[in-house]
């Protein structure tokens, strides 16, 4: 008796003991999920932060942009339109034209932006300009010409950019239309606005090493982007992530976008001016927004990192002082874990071939009972290939039987790489012979599959002396069982069709497949419903 009350004292100290441990890895745990919980939260509230002041400050960027390029074409859109009013009132005399002259060129030294002002008549040919000395240009082979001699219509245009012939700069032409007074096509107004204008401003921002902006119609030509490449102005960009999103959100809006043209991602503030329609957009780049955020994270979670180590190392030590108490029940518990593996690992054995690696004769039938079991309730046909190895006790007396060994564990190969999802099982029947479960597959697809599973088996070129064709080759029967059906009858009624069809297919010839025929429902057809035809009926 005081043997067994000492034995229940130690066991309820023990449990005591490992609840005691309990306690302590819960505690230990719990604050460090609400440290890590706690810390992510914190990081990613800084991330947010860091991203809205960028946002902030690209979407100012993107109006005042927006706002500077409105009044640089608003400007040129009112010297176009004063020019057209004069040159439609005033004569063409040389006297008129030097008046002409002499005003185009105050109002381009008044508008800095502008690079020039001309005037043409109808044939091309310049009538008067800004430029000093003044030159003699036809530029009825321009873009902007062509439109307006072919266009009615008096509004302003904004064109593709193009090289001016009197500088080789970079201009956006802005131009338009002079009618004769019955409304003829008279020539052309036309402002040049020079590109390094807004490459002068743009580069005076703030946006970092990978940071750009852009200037584009509505259609999406894009006049400018920063840093300048020549070989993208005037390009389509109407495709890209920034017109993409604008069509999606509207005339204004931020998103974090990668650009097409140098794949880097970037926080986008896009704008639309009014009149005349263009897209504003500036972007900082993701990384270089979030460098500080990044060195600032990593600070963070070195200190992270460093409490949690400490609250594990604090923890490791009581536990270890509670664990040396315990030593004797650790010891068998681990004992006991290694029978448990042990037995696991003998009843992984007792469901595998142990030859070709193939599941065996006794998880073939479990497997072929379950799915059929499966199938009444799904209603989903269930087929069953039998396969065996042609001519092989030949090839065993022949070559002897480890090398009949080796051939077996080739065919295995080279059928079970075929099960490919839930419901479908390879196995080693017996002997030579293989046996494949296809849940939910019907008797055509089958006969496919085991004329394509013979195939692979030939492919294999075991050589075979004693063979016809010198190669190992296999002859398989198939048949299918669709619900209703007593599962435990149809196993053996399923087993016995395909073992015929496999007869069958020996007695063709072998190296062939054999579909079930409908002579095989009639030993079962109270409760067995097998299906029969071959492949493709």
């Amino acid at each position: 008796m005081p043997d067994a009350h000492q034995a229940d004292r130690l066991s309820t100290l023990s449990a005591k003991k490992t609840h005691v441990a309990l306690r302590v890895v819960v505690a230990a745990t719990l604050f460090s999920l609400v440290a890590i919980a706690a810390t992510a939260w914190g990081v990613w509230a800084l991330r947010e932060s860091a991203l809205q002041r960028a946002a902030v400050a690209t979407t100012n960027m993107a109006r005042a942009l927006a706002f500077q390029a409105d009044t640089a074409f608003r400007s040129a859109d009112l010297a176009l339109e004063d020019m057209v009013e004069r040159a439609e009132a005033n004569d063409r005399s040389s006297t008129g034209s030097e008046r002409m002259q002499a005003h185009l060129r105050l109002m381009a030294r008044k508008a800095w932006f502008l690079h020039d002002l001309f005037i043409y008549d109808e044939h091309g040919t310049l009538l008067a300009s800004s430029l000093e000395p003044p030159i003699e240009a036809d530029n009825s082979d321009r873009a902007y010409f062509r439109y307006h001699k072919l266009n009615p219509d008096r509004d302003t245009r904004i064109g593709t950019p193009i090289r001016s012939r009197s500088s080789g700069l970079w201009v956006v032409p802005v131009s338009r239309r002079l009618q004769h007074p019955d409304a003829s096509f008279a020539g052309v107004a036309l402002a040049t606005l020079r590109i390094d204008f807004f490459e002068d401003i743009y580069d005076e921002l703030n946006l970092g090493e990978h940071g750009t902006v852009l200037l584009a119609l509505e259609d999406g030509t894009l006049l400018y982007r920063r840093p300048l490449q020549e070989q993208l102005v005037g390009t389509n960009i109407s495709e890209g992530p920034v017109f993409q999103t604008y069509r999606k959100l509207g005339p204004d809006g931020t998103a974090m976008l990668t650009a097409r043209v140098d794949g880097v991602e970037r926080l986008y503030s896009y704008r639309r001016t009014s009149a005349p329609p263009l897209i504003v957009a500036a972007g900082v780049s993701s990384e270089e927004t979030l460098e500080e955020w990044h060195r600032l994270a990593v600070v963070i979670a070195i200190v992270l990192v460093s409490v949690l180590a400490l609250i594990g190392y604090l923890t490791r030590r009581l536990l270890r002082q509670l664990a040396i108490r315990d030593l004797l029940e650790e010891g068998l518990r681990n004992k006991t874990s290694e029978l448990q593996q042990a037995n696991a690992e003998l009843s992984a054995m007792a469901w595998k071939d142990g030859l070709t690696g193939l599941a065996n004769r006794r998880a073939f039938d479990d497997f072929l009972h379950r799915e059929l079991r499966r199938a009444t309730r799904s209603g989903a046909p269930v087929s069953l290939i039998l396969l065996d190895v042609d001519y092989f006790k030949r090839y065993n007396d022949s070559e002897g039987h480890a090398a009949g060994d080796e051939c077996l564990r080739r065919v295995a190969g080279a059928l079970g790489g075929h099960p490919a999802r839930a419901g479908e099982l390879a196995a080693r029947y017996g002997g030579e012979e293989f046996a494949v479960v296809l849940s939910g597959t019907d008797l055509a697809h089958a006969a496919v599959l085991a004329d394509r599973l013979r195939l692979q088996v030939a492919a294999c070129a075991i050589a075979h002396p004693q063979h016809p064709e010198g190669v190992v080759t296999v002859s398989a029967g198939v048949a299918c069982v669709r619900p209703p059906y007593e599962p435990a009858a149809c196993a053996l009624a399923l087993i016995e069709a395909a073992d015929a069809m496999l007869y069958a297919a020996k007695q063709a010839g072998r190296n062939r497949v054999s579909p079930a025929p409908e002579s095989v429902a009639a030993g079962a057809a109270a409760t067995s419903p097998l299906t029969n035809g071959a492949p493709g009926a």
